[in-house]
């Protein structure tokens, strides 16, 4: 099975849709550049528009065959980017990754959590996906709102990503996961159960 991702959605202030070559000035100078955005992200900050060009160009190769799904959340006032959002899909897993703009103020980061919120919700509920996760810096500001969206801290792996903006080649995470049960198939009838129903089949075929 393969996921299908979300083509769009909206909330009353935000508009969550696809990256597109034309969001890399703006993706580059509010977040993916930024020192203080960037500082316990897995990912080494962009140093020129180029590198984050070739970010998008990679984002709409794995639209292609569904191996990278990343969004852009704007400000439906304004247009202004307010966080970068990427899925993973292993079916039945989904790794979600998720970097919000330190630009724009209280308001508009409270607004992409709700639009976040809207997200995993949607994503959980999939054909295919019983589990949604996420890894961040135990030392980090993204930890704080993971309950909040529902998710459960399932462990702290040791030394599990590199922090290259902190200069660290290896530091612990928190792993937490969003999960929902999968059907279980009906077990195959006994070998007894089978030979009876095959001779009450036979006996009314008979009568």
């Amino acid at each position: 099975m393969r996921f299908i991702p979300l083509d769009s959605m909206e909330t009353p202030y935000l508009r969550l849709r696809p990256l597109t070559l034309a969001d890399a000035p703006a993706l580059f100078d509010q977040m993916l550049g930024d020192t203080g955005t960037m500082r316990d992200l897995p990912v080494l900050r962009h140093t020129g528009v180029a590198q984050t060009v070739e970010f998008v160009d990679e984002a709409l190769r794995g639209w292609e065959d569904g191996s990278l799904i990343r969004y852009a959340l704007e400000c439906k006032e304004t247009g202004r980017l307010t966080a970068l959002i990427e899925l993973k899909p292993t079916l039945p897993r989904v790794e979600i990754g998720v970097i919000i703009s330190r630009h724009g103020g209280a308001r508009r980061r409270r607004a992409g959590i709700l639009a976040l919120q809207e997200l995993i919700d949607w994503l959980i509920e999939q054909p295919g996906v019983y589990r949604v996760f996420a890894c961040c810096a135990v030392d980090g500001a993204a930890h704080s709102s993971m309950e909040r969206l529902g998710f459960v801290q399932e462990a702290i792996l040791t030394n599990h990503e590199p922090r290259p903006n902190r200069g660290l080649a290896a530091a612990h995470s928190y792993l937490y996961a969003l999960t929902r049960p999968a059907a279980v198939p009906p077990e195959p009838p006994s070998e007894g159960v089978a030979w009876l129903r095959n001779t009450m089949q036979w006996d009314l075929a008979d009568a």
